[in-house]
């Protein structure tokens, strides 16, 4: 299908500082996940977690899910079973390695070597501890340029109890600094791209997007694709039934977005729109890169209705895809705004 640009709506202007509430709801964030298999993009996973622990002032805690029979090599070149209890204190040991490379202190506690299946692992670390975010990078030690159907990563943006940040791998080049050390990312979110089709969950990404545009005076782009699945009997047919229905469906999504900017209170942010006709994967990776985009904001179904991403669903696909990072709301109830102001 060809895809279009119609016209943007017009920009919600940011409102002077002095006349921002301050007991708006703000994002909470005191516990932040990352997943470590010790490959390098798993390891700048925590890089790029350095100055969200800083803007909010969280805790920090890394896991790496080891599985059962853990096989080391003898000089005679005989596979080992190394004891649970001794895999587990070698893994926590290089946990807390890995943290000071970035110059962080890692408390015992917040150091975790579970043995089982890694995703569900993380997952059920990040129920048991209530951790806000987790941190992962889209490829471990598979290798693969983009996720793939049952990694770890996947799996954990599928079944996470709280949204999921998944980060691409940083250039190299910039990373080594004067000292020797590894250098901190610098994290900036100046435009937020938030995809909508007016599904309830859509709505909970945009109220997570929202909140994070408020914490780092971030600009918000709203987009909405349009993209018929319609079937015909009859070509005779479809030249005259297909236009005329592209352009109410064109005309309803206009007034939908129109409506939700009009009555939608945006604490002073910065919005514009965009509506697009395509794929809505692709759109929406495409005008990440148009837009010059920092962060996609999405949550894990739109209007297919399934409980879980399933292979070719928008989200999935804009996380494979997409050029920059993405963080994956979930669409059942974890509340991660507070009335109070986020520390910092």
């Amino acid at each position: 299908m060809k895809t279009a640009t119609i016209p943007n709506t017009r920009p919600v202007r940011r409102a002077p500082k002095h006349v921002r509430s301050e007991n708006r709801p703000a994002l909470k964030l005191r516990n932040v996940l990352v997943p470590i298999d010790f490959s390098e993009p798993s390891l700048e996973a925590i890089e790029f977690a350095l100055p969200l622990l800083k803007e909010f002032g969280a805790h920090l805690h890394l896991v790496h899910v080891f599985e059962p029979d853990y096989p080391l090599t003898s000089m005679m070149a005989m596979p080992l079973i190394v004891p649970e209890l001794e895999v587990g204190r070698r893994v926590r040991r290089h946990l807390k390695e890995a943290a000071k490379k970035y110059s962080v202190e890692l408390r015992r506690e917040n150091i975790h070597a579970p043995r089982g299946r890694p995703f569900e692992e993380i997952c059920r670390l990040a129920r048991d501890r209530d951790i806000d975010l987790i941190v992962t990078s889209t490829r471990g030690n598979t290798g693969l340029k983009h996720l793939v159907l049952g990694s770890t990563a996947e799996r954990v943006v599928r079944y996470s109890p709280c949204p999921v940040l998944v980060v691409r791998p940083i250039d190299r080049n910039k990373k080594a600094g004067r000292n020797g050390k590894i250098g901190q990312h610098e994290l900036t979110f100046g435009k937020i791209l938030v995809p909508i089709d007016f599904s309830e969950c859509s709505m909970k990404g945009l109220a997570y997007a929202k909140a994070l545009a408020k914490q780092f005076e971030s600009k918000l782009v709203l987009l909405n694709s349009v993209a018929l699945q319609y079937y015909i009997a009859s070509d005779g047919y479809f030249r005259y039934d297909f236009p005329l229905l592209m352009q109410q469906a064109e005309k309803a999504s206009r007034n939908q977005m129109q409506d939700l900017i009009e009555k939608t209170d945006w604490e002073g942010t910065e919005v514009e729109s965009s509506l697009q006709i395509g794929h809505a994967g692709q759109q929406i990776c495409a005008r990440a890169i148009d837009h010059h985009a920092d962060l996609i904001v999405t949550s894990t179904h739109g209007t297919t209705g399934f409980k879980h991403i399933l292979v070719g669903s928008t989200a999935e696909y804009v996380v494979r895809h997409a050029s920059c990072p993405v963080l994956v709301v979930p669409s059942h109830e974890r509340r991660f705004l507070s009335s109070t102001t986020a520390r910092k």
